[in-house]
């Protein structure tokens, strides 16, 4: 790297951002260790660092106007990942790389996402009608039923958010979003039936954990030991954990063993029983420093793509951590998401750095006003 990249690069590292998503990987890493991951989580973030310092120097502005093509090509990797892809627990979700590994193009679908209805949105006045939704929740509906497919409930949920958060910001109007939020859970029906067994029985787990309270001891214990199997266990790793934990990297002595997908979906179950609510507490914290950065780059950028770039990266963060971690405790089906920076998945770390060099990205460009408001071209 030349010595003006050089610095260009360190210019544009927005330190409110940069700060808290540093201390989350270096807490991931200490907490895959007890789960003997670390190693193989460091690739990932050498790829993200990479690509993201990419991603950081070209400007924002020449990223949006080519996310139709990127979208298209994450569109074609999502249709080969069905044809190619090997059947893991019931799904097919990853491509082989030399090198990097497993590749998943569904990680990748969501920050596409954010880039193309940012592309779309930014200076179009259409979304502020009924008809005129059509266009981005297509956009938007496309990746999401190739994800299903697959089947990944939690990664094709995740767009939702992105679209109403990107809509809203945009000035969509609120009655008409409220439409579409009821047509979307009606469909919950028909989309259960495309789900994978485990993930039927994830959700019909989630829902006996419900209604099992009152239930007699040894029906509540049948539930636990066939459908709520993963849920109970998470739950035992974080009670057990006290207020500071059992020590760092001693979870395979203790509960966070016994938590199925510990390294991924249910990391935070690792936290809660290594380092306790302390632990636990300290997480939550940095995410939410994380997500005010980002919003306070969102609300200090008037050019509309840049603005609509963040808000599409805080919903992303938001929704992937809420949904995370209340599946852990309880208070949502599991449904398969990581926690972002945290939980082991190299395309997951490479995308989340990806999007937090967007951020970066628009933090590090001048904002200019372009009309009367924010989005007038």
């Amino acid at each position: 790297m030349s010595a003006a990249a050089s610095r260009a690069l360190r210019a544009a590292l927005h330190l409110p951002v940069v700060l808290p998503v540093a201390a989350l990987l270096l807490l991931g890493l200490l907490f895959l260790s007890g789960v003997d991951k670390a190693g193989q989580q460091v690739t990932g973030i050498a790829v993200g660092l990479a690509i993201g310092a990419v991603l950081v120097l070209v400007p924002y502005k020449q990223l949006v106007a080519k996310a139709y093509l990127f979208y298209v090509a994450n569109i074609v990797l999502l249709v080969l990942v069905l044809f190619v892809a090997d059947e893991v627990k019931g799904s097919q979700r990853w491509i082989k790389v030399p090198v990097f590994g497993n590749m998943q193009p569904s990680e990748f679908m969501k920050l596409t996402l954010v880039l193309t209805l940012s592309r779309f949105i930014r200076f179009k006045s259409s979304y502020k009608t009924f008809k005129g939704l059509g266009a981005p929740f297509l956009l938007t509906v496309v990746p999401m039923a190739l994800v299903l497919r697959q089947p990944d409930l939690g990664t094709a949920l995740l767009c939702v958010p992105i679209l109403f958060t990107m809509l809203f910001v945009a000035g969509a109007r609120a009655r008409h979003l409220l439409v579409i939020t009821v047509l979307g859970l009606a469909s919950l029906a028909p989309v259960y039936t495309l789900l994978g067994d485990y993930q039927k029985a994830r959700i019909d787990g989630f829902i006996g954990h419900l209604v099992s309270g009152d239930a007699p001891a040894q029906e509540r214990k049948h539930h636990r030991q066939a459908k709520g199997y993963q849920l109970y266990q998470s739950q035992i790793a974080l009670g057990s954990g006290g207020l500071a934990g059992v020590g760092i990297g001693e979870g395979n002595a203790h509960a966070a063993a016994w938590v199925p997908e510990n390294h991924t979906d249910f990391i935070f179950s690792v936290v809660g029983n290594e380092a306790g609510f302390l632990g636990t507490a300290l997480v939550l914290a940095l995410f939410g420093a994380l997500l005010l950065a980002i919003l306070a780059v969102a609300w200090r950028h008037r050019e509309p793509a840049g603005r609509l770039l963040c808000a599409g990266v805080f919903a992303l963060f938001a929704a992937q951590a809420i949904v995370n971690v209340a599946m852990t405790v309880g208070l949502l089906p599991i449904t398969g998401l990581t926690l972002p920076f945290l939980s082991y998945g190299r395309s997951s770390v490479v995308t989340s750095l990806a999007a937090i060099a967007l951020v970066c990205n628009v933090a590090a460009r001048p904002s200019y006003e372009f009309g009367p408001d924010d989005f007038s071209s």
